[in-house]
């Protein structure tokens, strides 16, 4: 018997969940956040579900979020070499690119010019759909923001911003996290300060 190497971790596929009861998520980038490289090890199921969690690396500003955007997500776009044998061309892993519009926008140059700035290569991105959030694997590998003015007086003068990253097999998914509704309104409010629960429960 010969056993042939697999350039794959393992060959188990989990199992497709199929609910013909089940609700389809809705579409639209309502929320984004940018993580602090130092979080990598962080950024689990159980600390991103946990508005705890949320609370302390906003007190930290290890993270910062960009609530009620508009935008769009790619899926994810190939990246293909040259393959060898019978295989005409490798799939390596994707790139991912995140657009979105921010109405905030007098006071946020310096924001976005930072950004701008290389500072995106400290961040990991996430955004947040209906119910579901998604956090990079890697870090951010290029921003650019613009704030084009159109000549309709009745328009919104945006930020549009234009965020990628490259994940490479075997993680080429952007993972899906369930999103609680505290979690959820961190995306959706503005935040004023932040008081960590344990104050708030004890007082």
């Amino acid at each position: 018997m010969i056993v042939f190497k697999l350039c794959t971790v393992d060959d188990y596929i989990p199992d497709y969940f199929c609910d013909e009861c089940g609700k389809a998520e809705m579409g639209r980038v309502r929320g984004v956040v940018f993580f602090h490289k130092s979080l990598k090890e962080q950024l689990t199921e159980q600390n991103l579900t946990a508005i705890t969690w949320w609370e302390k690396q906003l007190s930290a500003k290890t993270i910062i979020v960009i609530p009620s955007v508009r935008g769009t997500f790619d899926g994810g776009a190939p990246i293909s070499v040259t393959g060898f044998g019978d295989q005409a061309e490798k799939i390596t892993g994707k790139t991912f690119t995140v657009v979105i519009n921010d109405v905030n926008h007098t006071q946020n140059y310096k924001f976005y010019e930072g950004l701008e700035n290389n500072y995106f290569k400290n961040y990991y991105f996430g955004f947040i759909t209906e119910s579901e959030l998604r956090v990079g694997t890697d870090v951010i590998t290029g921003f650019s923001a613009v704030d084009a003015v159109a000549e309709d007086v009745t328009s919104n003068v945006l930020w549009v911003s234009t965020i990628s990253w490259i994940q490479e097999k075997p993680h080429s998914i952007v993972p899906i996290y369930e999103l609680n509704d505290e979690v959820r309104n961190i995306f959706i409010n503005c935040i004023d300060e932040v008081i960590p629960s344990e104050v708030t429960e004890n007082s």
